[in-house]
């Protein structure tokens, strides 16, 4: 295993050199918000730009399950990219940065995720609006790993052609692949709603989000930068 990720952390290195070399990046320091760039697919009201931050909380009487705040400012798929999250966690929470895809054998509407949160790596299956549903038809790859890290300084998430490479705090911290995902179509924050005594409860943040590496059309790039120029 150790010799296998060694080999994928190698590879990325490779694949990263190449993409920042050539880089588009899009970056948000949450300082107003930017509807042409974010979408809060359900509860939109847990959701709030301020201070510099995104925030989301979950008070007592709002019983969610899992609440998407899904990335619009370029339009997917996406197939190579690097995440890169400033200040990232939460207080009695599961708050975390998802990736997904739909699956044309898999039953229903919901999207596969892979969900990165602070302190692991979890597969999940859920609309965005609160609704979930069991992982029973296709097998994730994720490495069954957790980290004793509420928050991150840093979290940075690098994707290429199905291979996922993982940094926190400035430090390698897994990799994986699932050759399935082929291309991204969903990326977000994701949070997680924690049922504590039947009372729902939970407060998160981010400082600032930056995607690169991303290879998109002269039309894409006008919206980048249009989205960009919005939260001016």
């Amino acid at each position: 295993m150790l010799h296998k990720n060694l080999n994928i952390f190698i590879h990325f290195i490779f694949i990263s050199c190449i993409l920042s070399a050539s880089a588009e990046v899009w970056h948000d320091d949450f300082d107003a918000e930017n509807p042409d760039a974010w979408n809060a697919v359900g509860k939109n009201f847990i959701w709030k730009v301020n201070d510099g931050f995104l925030r989301v909380e979950v008070k007592r009487e709002w019983e969610i399950d899992y609440e998407l705040y899904q990335f619009t400012a370029i339009p997917g798929p996406y197939r190579n990219f690097i995440i890169t999250i400033n200040d990232f966690g939460g207080d009695k929470t599961r708050f975390g940065f998802c990736v997904g895809q739909h699956f044309s054998d898999t039953p229903g509407d919901d999207p596969f995720f892979y969900v990165f949160f602070p302190d692991e790596i979890r597969a999940r299956r859920f609309d965005g609006k609160g609704n979930s549903h069991p992982f029973r038809f296709r097998l994730s790859r994720e490495p069954r790993i957790r980290w004793e890290t509420d928050t991150l300084t840093q979290m940075e998430l690098h994707f290429y052609s199905g291979h996922f490479l993982l940094f926190a705090d400035g430090k390698f911290r897994t990799a994986f692949r699932d050759a399935n995902f082929d291309k991204i179509e969903i990326l977000g924050f994701v949070m997680e709603g924690i049922n504590i005594a039947n009372q729902w409860v939970g407060k998160a943040w981010a400082d600032t989000f930056t995607i690169s590496g991303l290879d998109i059309t002269p039309e894409t790039k006008l919206t980048a930068m249009w989205s960009q120029l919005k939260i001016r």
